[in-house]
């Protein structure tokens, strides 16, 4: 009770054309006046009309804190905007690089058919390479079986071809290993460029329908 009398005490005392300003002191107690007082300042007020209705809302001052969360917050969107605008504009780039490669569907078929036979002659050829080491090397293991039958010590340049020709056997499998991943990769990037140029071809002919 003694805070609303005190309220509409200090209302009663301004002047008919005054903003009527009201806040919470430090016992909790709501204090009105024509002007809050400095100490109060930073923790927010209410303006209330002359018929003690609340016509707007100070809020209060933001602490250091708040205001670097909201700096953060602010960078952080400024970022996710400019990642997001470069990534469409990547794709833009990439939509218009397929439409101006690819006239049809079986052109890109083509390409993608053309450099995945491309990594299958070298596969091929990397396993010629494998039988005709394999061959050498049967060889030079049947040479060397020869010497530890005769406990005699395997001759330096035999034990070293051996080791070569087993080093050059592994390089090659893994170089189909890669061949073969590449292959799959080719797959999967054409099957994607593939559904986004039907999604491209259509909208663009959606737009020429629409223009006539």
């Amino acid at each position: 009770m003694r805070a609303i009398t005190f309220a509409i005490c200090v209302a009663s005392a301004l002047p008919s054309s005054a903003a009527i300003k009201c806040w919470t002191n430090h016992e909790g107690v709501k204090e009105c006046g024509d002007v809050v007082p400095a100490e109060y300042a930073q923790q927010g007020h209410e303006v209330k009309s002359e018929q003690g209705l609340t016509v707007s809302r100070q809020p209060p001052a933001r602490s250091p804190e708040q205001i670097a969360q909201e700096r953060e917050a602010r960078a952080a969107a400024e970022a996710a905007t400019a990642k997001a605008n470069a990534a469409a504009e990547r794709q833009r780039v990439a939509d218009r690089m397929l439409l101006d490669t690819f006239g049809s569907e079986e052109d890109l078929l083509l390409a993608r058919d053309g450099q995945i036979l491309n990594l299958e002659s070298q596969i091929k050829l990397a396993e010629s390479l494998i039988a005709k080491l394999e061959k050498s090397l049967t060889g030079m293991i049947s040479r060397a079986a020869q010497f530890e039958r005769r406990q005699q010590p395997l001759p330096e340049d035999l034990a070293r071809n051996v080791r070569s020709a087993q080093d050059q056997i592994a390089e090659q499998r893994r170089f189909i290993t890669e061949k073969r991943a590449e292959q799959d990769a080719l797959r999967s990037k054409f099957s994607t460029d593939l559904a986004r140029f039907r999604q491209l071809r259509g909208e663009t002919e959606t737009e020429l329908n629409d223009a006539r």
